[in-house]
C-alpha cells in the first residue's frame, strides 16, 4: 500500500509539517461531508469543517485497515459557550455504499464531553474504520440555516488532531507524540474524565505518571537508552553539552565566566559560579558546589611569603564537615605546605550553604612568599557547620497508586479507577500536584446489539415508462451483532405510480364528403378533408394529406330550363343548383352539419327541388354524448376505466325518450351503442343491471312511432333492420359471457322484449319465450303469436356430458315494430 509507506516516512522526517487530503463523497447524505482518506496525521479547526449558519455538515476519518491500524485523537475544546452547535459523534466498522448503511455503529460522546469545560483536552482510541463528527441543528431550531447571533468566534472554536498508528513496528515520531498524548490523557484522568487511550504499541517512559503507565498498559521500560522529555527515542542525540564540552548535571545551570585574578604576581585567585535548578515537584538541592576557582599569577614578588586573606570566598554545598586539603587540587590549587607560622589573614566566613536547616560556612586565605622557597604553612580553607533556625519546608508525596478496580460493566464500554493518598505538606512546603483519582476506559465484552432498521432507502424508478407501474423501496438491517435479535418487519416496500400518459399516435378519422365542385359544370374540382384523431400525451401525428382533390363536373354546363332556381323556405335560401347536384346549408342552431337539398329532371327534362334531408343534422346534446362515448372508447383500448359511463347512457336515455329532431341523431345514437357495445367486451368495465335496462330502453326509444319518418329519411345512407339486429346480437353476447352466474335476465319496453340465458352445455333446460310469469309484461308481447321454444337437445348436440367448462348464451327479441319502420331489404 504505497500511500501508507509514503505517510509514514514523511512523519519521521518532518513530524511538525501536518499534510492532509480530504474528499468529496456523500457517505452520510449531508449537505457538505469532509472524507480524510489515506493520511496518518492531521489536524483541523471547527471553524474550517463546520461553519456557523451553514447547512449540515460532517467530518470523517477512515482508518485504512483497523487490523493493522490504531486511530488516535486529541481534541482541544472550546474555551467559551459550545451549545451553538451540536456535534454528534459516532464511530462504526464500516460502510456500505450499494445501501447507505452504517455497520456496527456507537457513539463516543461520553468520551469526548465536548462541552464539558473543566477539561481543556480529551482524547481518544479506536479500532473500528470510521470516526465520523456530525453537525446537527440545536433544539428549537426548525430551519436551517440556522439564525442566531453567535458570540465571540474564537472561544466556541475546537480543534482535532489526529494519528493513525500502526498496531505492529509503530514510527518513532508517531510513539513520540502519542506517549505525549498519554501523558497528558492519565495525568487529567479522573472519575468524571476518564482516559480515553486503553493501550498503545508504543514504548512510553519517563515521569511519575508514565511509570504508572508503564505497569498498567504493559510497557516496556528500556532504562539503558536514551530518554528525552520523558519519551523514548532511539537514536537520540546525547544530552547537552556546556561550553566547555562538559555533560550538564541534573539541575545545574551552566558555568559562567572565570572573573578578573585577585593578584598581579605571586599568584592569585579566579572564581567563577554557576545557579542551582530545583529539580520538579521535589525542590531538592543540586549536588556539587556552587563555585569553584583556579591559580593565576604565580610568578614571583619580591616580598617573604605569608598568608593573605581572599576577596571572594569558596562556597559549597557538600555535606562534609571538613575539607581534606588534597581537595584543593580539585580547584587548581598546590597541597599546602605545614610548619611555616608565618603571619595568617583569613577572608570572612561566607553565608551559611542554606537558608533553612543545618548547612556550612566556609572560609579561605592565600600565600604570599618572595620566592618559591619560602612556603606558607596551614590550610588555606576551613569549613564550621551553621545551624540555620528556619525550618525547612516538607513538601506533600503521593503514595503509591492502589491497583486498578474491575471494569464497572460486564460488556461494552465500562470504567476502572485507582486512587492514591497524598502525603500532606509540613512547614509550608507545597502540596502535591495531579490528579488524587485516575479512571480509564475498559473493554471486557461486546454486548449484544439488536438489529436495527436503517432508513428507507428512495424509491426506485417506475416499472413502466407510462400508464401504470409500481416502484419499491428497500432498508437495510444493521446488525444484529453479538447475539442480538434480528430486525422484524419488512425489508421491501411496494407502491402504484403513473409517471403519465403513454404517448397515442394520431389517428386519421375517416374522409369527410367531398365538398362542392368549384364549377357546376363544364370542369371543377372537388375537395376534401379527414380529421387526424389525437397525438395525445406526446404521440406522433398522422402522417400524410390532411386534404385532397378530385376532378369534378366535367358535363357539359346545363340549359337554363335544367337548373333550379334560388329558392327561400323560412329563414333557409337555397341557391341556384343544376339538375343533378345537391345543395348544402347549415343545420339550425340546436344541432351541427348540413341541410341537404338535391336539384333534379322531371321526365320532361325540367330541374326541379326535392324536398330537403336532415341527414347530415345531429342535435348538440345527441353530438355531444357521442364525443363522451368516442373518449370513454380511446380509454378503454389504452386498458384505462373511465368515470362516468352509467351517466353517458341515462343521458341518452332520457333526451331520446320524447323522439329525435333530425335523422341524423338516430345515426348518432347508433355509433353510440356500438362503442358501449366495444367498452363492455373489455374487462375494465363490468356493465351493472342499470346499464343493460338503458341501453334496451334506448333501442326501444329509437324504434317508437315518433321516429317512422326520420328512418325512412335515415335509411337512404344509414343503418337498416339488418344492423340494428347486428347491434343488439353484439350487445347479447357481450353481456351475457360477463355474467357471473347462471341465471336468465329479461328487459320489458314498449317496444321489444329482450331475454338473456346463460347456461352450462352438460345441464341444458328447454328455453321458451317469453316465459310466462315475467313481471311487467305487455299486452302485444303476451298475445303475440311470434314465439319461441328452444329444445335442450338442440343445446347439447355433440358434447360430451362430463365437459363442464362450455356455456350456452342464449338471447331472444320480440320486437313491436320494426319491420314497419325499417327495411330488411338494404
Amino acid at each position: 500500500m504505497r500511500s501508507i509507506g509514503s505517510a509514514l516516512n514523511l512523519l519521521l522526517v518532518s513530524p511538525l509539517y501536518f499534510v492532509w487530503t480530504v474528499v468529496a463523497l456523500d457517505l452520510a447524505q449531508t449537505p457538505c461531508t469532509t472524507l480524510v482518506q489515506g493520511k496518518f496525521f492531521g489536524y483541523f479547526s471547527s471553524f474550517a469543517v463546520f461553519p456557523l449558519n451553514s447547512s449540515l455538515c460532517s467530518w470523517i476519518i477512515q482508518n485504512p485497515d483497523p487490523r493493522r491500524y490504531t486511530l488516535y485523537m486529541k481534541i482541544l475544546k472550546p474555551s467559551g459557550v459550545c451549545d451553538h452547535q451540536h456535534i454528534r459523534t459516532y464511530q462504526f466498522d464500516s460502510f456500505l455504499e450499494s445501501t447507505r448503511t452504517y455497520l456496527g455503529m456507537e457513539s463516543f460522546d461520553d468520551v469526548l464531553k465536548l462541552c464539558d469545560g473543566s477539561t481543556r483536552f480529551a482524547f481518544l482510541q479506536s479500532n473500528k474504520q470510521f470516526l465520523q463528527m456530525k453537525q446537527t441543528a440545536p433544539p428549537g431550531v426548525d430551519t436551517w440555516p440556522m439564525r442566531w447571533k453567535p458570540t465571540k468566534a474564537q472561544e466556541r472554536d475546537f480543534s482535532v488532531e489526529y494519528l493513525v498508528v500502526g498496531n505492529r513496528n509503530p514510527s518513532k515520531a508517531a510513539c513520540q507524540m502519542l506517549c505525549k498524548w498519554l501523558d497528558a490523557c492519565l495525568a487529567i484522568s479522573s472519575s468524571s474524565h476518564p482516559c480515553g487511550i486503553m493501550q498503545t504499541p508504543c514504548s512510553c517512559s519517563g515521569g511519575e505518571v508514565l511509570d504508572q503507565a508503564s505497569e498498567i498498559l504493559g510497557f516496556t521500560r528500556k532504562k539503558e537508552d536514551c530518554y528525552k522529555d520523558g519519551i523514548y527515542l532511539e537514536n537520540c542525540v546525547s544530552s547537552p553539552k556546556d561550553s566547555n564540552g562538559a555533560e550538564f548535571l541534573g539541575g545545574w545551570n551552566s558555568w559562567s565566566a572565570w572573573g578578573d585574578c585577585t593578584k598581579d604576581c605571586g599568584g592569585g585567585l579566579q572564581t567563577r559560579m554557576r545557579s542551582c535548578k530545583p529539580l520538579p515537584n521535589e525542590g531538592l538541592a543540586c549536588e556539587g558546589v556552587l563555585e569553584e576557582g583556579r591559580l593565576c599569577n604565580r610568578k614571583a614578588c619580591n616580598t617573604n611569603g605569608r598568608y593573605n586573606s581572599r576577596s571572594q570566598s569558596l562556597r559549597s554545598t557538600d555535606n562534609r564537615k571538613r575539607e581534606d586539603p588534597d581537595e584543593l587540587q580539585h580547584y587548581g590549587y598546590p597541597a599546602p605546605q605545614i610548619g611555616d607560622p608565618a603571619a595568617e589573614e583569613w577572608s570572612p566566613w561566607s553565608v551559611c550553604s542554606t537558608t533553612c536547616g543545618e548547612g556550612w560556612q566556609t572560609r579561605t586565605r592565600f600565600c604570599v612568599s618572595s620566592s618559591y622557597s619560602t612556603q606558607c604553612s596551614g590550610p588555606l580553607r576551613e569549613q564550621r557547620q551553621c545551624n540555620n533556625s528556619a525550618v525547612c519546608p516538607v513538601h506533600g508525596t503521593w503514595d503509591e497508586w492502589s491497583p486498578w478496580s474491575l471494569c464497572s460493566s460486564t460488556c461494552g464500554r465500562g470504567y476502572r479507577d485507582r486512587t492514591r493518598t497524598c502525603k500532606p505538606p509540613q512547614f509550608g512546603g507545597n502540596p502535591c500536584e495531579g490528579p488524587e483519582k485516575q479512571t480509564k476506559f475498559c473493554n471486557i465484552a461486546l454486548c449484544p446489539v439488536d438489529g436495527n432498521w436503517n432508513e428507507w432507502s428512495s424509491w426506485s424508478s417506475c416499472s413502466a415508462s407510462c400508464s401504470n407501474g409500481t416502484q419499491q423501496r428497500t432498508r437495510e438491517c444493521n446488525g444484529p451483532s453479538y447475539g442480538g435479535a434480528e430486525c422484524q418487519g419488512h425489508w421491501v416496500e411496494t407502491r402504484d405510480c403513473f409517471l403519465r400518459q403513454c404517448p397515442v399516435d394520431g389517428k386519421w378519422q375517416a374522409w369527410g364528403v367531398w365538398g362542392s365542385c368549384t364549377a357546376t359544370c363544364g370542369g371543377g374540382t372537388q375537395r376534401r378533408d379527414r380529421v387526424c384523431y389525437g397525438p395525445f400525451f406526446g404521440g406522433e401525428t398522422c402522417q400524410g394529406p390532411k386534404e385532397e382533390y378530385k376532378q369534378c363536373n366535367d358535363r357539359r354546363c346545363p340549359e337554363p330550363h335544367e337548373i333550379c332556381d334560388e329558392e327561400s323556405l323560412g329563414p333557409v335560401v337555397w341557391k341556384e343548383t343544376p339538375a343533378g347536384d345537391a345543395a348544402a346549408v347549415r343545420c339550425p342552431r340546436n344541432a351541427t352539419g348540413l341541410i341537404l337539398r338535391r336539384c333534379i329532371l322531371d321526365e320532361e327534362g325540367i330541374a326541379y327541388w326535392e324536398p330537403p334531408t336532415y341527414i347530415k343534422c345531429v342535435s348538440i346534446d345527441y353530438r355531444n354524448i357521442q364525443m363522451m362515448t368516442r373518449e370513454h372508447l380511446a380509454k378503454a383500448q389504452r386498458g384505462l376505466m373511465g368515470d362516468g359511463l352509467s351517466d353517458v347512457l341515462q343521458n341518452l336515455v332520457e333526451i331520446s325518450q320524447d323522439g329525435t329532431s333530425y335523422s341524423g341523431d338516430l345515426l348518432s345514437t347508433m355509433d353510440v351503442l356500438r362503442n358501449m357495445t366495444e367498452i363492455f367486451r373489455r374487462a375494465y368495465h363490468s356493465p351493472t343491471s342499470g346499464d343493460v335496462q338503458n341501453f334496451v330502453q334506448i333501442i326501444s326509444n329509437i324504434l317508437s312511432e315518433e321516429n317512422r319518418e326520420k328512418w325512412e329519411e335515415a335509411q337512404l345512407i344509414g343503418p337498416n333492420a339488418k344492423e340494428l339486429f347486428r347491434l343488439v346480437e353484439d350487445f347479447i353476447d357481450v353481456i351475457g359471457f360477463r355474467m357471473k352466474d347462471f341465471r336468465d335476465s329479461y328487459q320489458v319496453t314498449d317496444n321489444l322484449v329482450l331475454g338473456i340465458h346463460k347456461l352450462p352445455a352438460n345441464a341444458a333446460t328447454d328455453i321458451t319465450f317469453p316465459m310466462k310469469g315475467w313481471r311487467g309484461m305487455v299486452d302485444w308481447a303476451k298475445n303475440s303469436e311470434d314465439k319461441v321454444t328452444v329444445s335442450k337437445s338442440i343445446l347439447s348436440s355433440g358434447l360430451s356430458v362430463s365437459d363442464d367448462s362450455s356455456v350456452f348464451v342464449v338471447g331472444t327479441v320480440l320486437y313491436r315494430n320494426v319491420g314497419n319502420i325499417l327495411s330488411l331489404q338494404r
